[in-house]
């Protein structure tokens, strides 16, 4: 599991390809001085629920991975992320199998 440090002390957690891809798209957008959300749902033991951040270029964002190489990057997964970011929500974390093989009329 990776961890995805905001602000200064703040952490959540997301496996290390998530994060992975997660940063990149973050990389991409903080480049261009985009500020947005980050968005997520979760299940956990207590509570199910969603998660949403205000991501801009004056909060300090790290990431920390835990794992070995999380594979290859997603093109596709990237491309995915990145384009659920325009809309009212930010960037929406769907998961990969979501996008895999997903073609666009």
């Amino acid at each position: 599991m990776g961890t995805l440090i905001y602000g200064r002390s703040t952490e959540f957690e997301f496996d290390d390809r998530t994060l992975e891809h997660i940063r990149v798209v973050v990389t991409l957008k903080l480049r261009k001085q985009e500020s947005f959300f980050l968005t997520w749902t979760y299940d956990g033991i207590r509570k199910n629920g969603s998660m949403a951040l205000w991501i801009s270029p004056g909060i300090p964002l790290g990431f920390e991975f835990s794992g070995g190489d999380p594979g290859p990057l997603s093109r596709e997964w990237i491309d995915a992320l990145m384009s659920t970011s325009y809309g009212s929500r930010g960037l929406v974390v769907i998961p990969e199998r979501a996008v895999r093989g997903r073609r666009d009329p």
